[in-house]
């Protein structure tokens, strides 16, 4: 980053100057920062419980999602798919679905912009729009709130602590959207990075369905709980540290 340095003739105005750098440098560089009074954006738990969460954000690969929800029925194991609205709203059976198989839904943005270039009044259109559909279907409303593309600024968090849903990240991408991200590469990474309190990010594709079978039993076989996001939540202190 490269700022022009003004003169200062005076100490007080020296002292004026160097506060507004200071401040603009942790807008920059620290945008996790807390001192705003905004919570931050949630990386993972601080936790001494085994315990990890697979998020699923489902905006399309509808026809991946019903294996998906069965791989995660069979292992006894739950999950939190975090829906995009409009697809919720095309799709309420697969919705009523998650519900019934104990899985938890997640808010996920009606149609998945670019939340950074939304105003504040749009963000909380994208979110409050969404948890209304989910309420409608399943009479439940999302608890969490994960931003289209992993986006989020000041305006971003705002709507998100407006409505009380913690914004969720993750600790392990397992980047599945890519098509060299191969299943054996998925698990090894799963597994690699496992720690307590952490959140993988999955999608429904065909790698990510081949890989899940081998995620989950690696983890519970290492003595992990694999649960919601927002059960999660109540196990430690939430962080933005990856």
């Amino acid at each position: 980053m490269w700022v022009k340095v003004i003169s200062a003739r005076s100490r007080g105005a020296r002292a004026i100057y160097v506060a507004l750098l200071l401040g603009l440098s942790l807008l920059v560089f620290q945008p996790r920062s807390h001192s705003t009074g905004v919570p931050g954006p949630v990386y993972r738990v601080k936790t001494t419980t085994r315990a990890m969460a697979l998020t699923i954000n489902v905006v399309w690969g509808t026809e991946f999602v019903p294996q998906m929800l069965q791989d995660l029925m069979s292992a006894h194991v739950t999950a939190t798919f975090m829906v995009g609205g409009a697809w919720a709203a095309a799709h309420p059976q697969l919705i009523l679905e998650m519900v019934r198989d104990h899985m938890e839904i997640g808010n996920h943005g009606w149609n998945h912009p670019h939340p950074n270039q939304l105003s504040y009044e749009a963000n909380m259109t994208q979110i409050t729009r969404t948890n209304e559909a989910v309420k409608h279907i399943a009479g439940i409303t999302p608890m969490v709130f994960a931003p289209p593309y992993g986006e989020f600024n000041r305006t971003v968090l705002e709507a998100s602590a407006a409505l009380h849903m913690p914004l969720i990240m993750w600790t392990i991408d397992t980047i599945d959207w890519r098509p060299s991200s191969s299943p054996s590469y998925m698990v090894n990474k799963v597994l690699g990075r496992a720690q307590p309190g952490a959140i993988v990010l999955m999608h429904p594709t065909s790698r990510t369905v081949a890989a899940l079978p081998e995620i989950i039993s690696g983890l519970t076989s290492r003595g992990y709980r694999l649960t919601t996001v927002s059960n999660l939540l109540t196990m430690g202190e939430p962080t933005g540290d990856e």
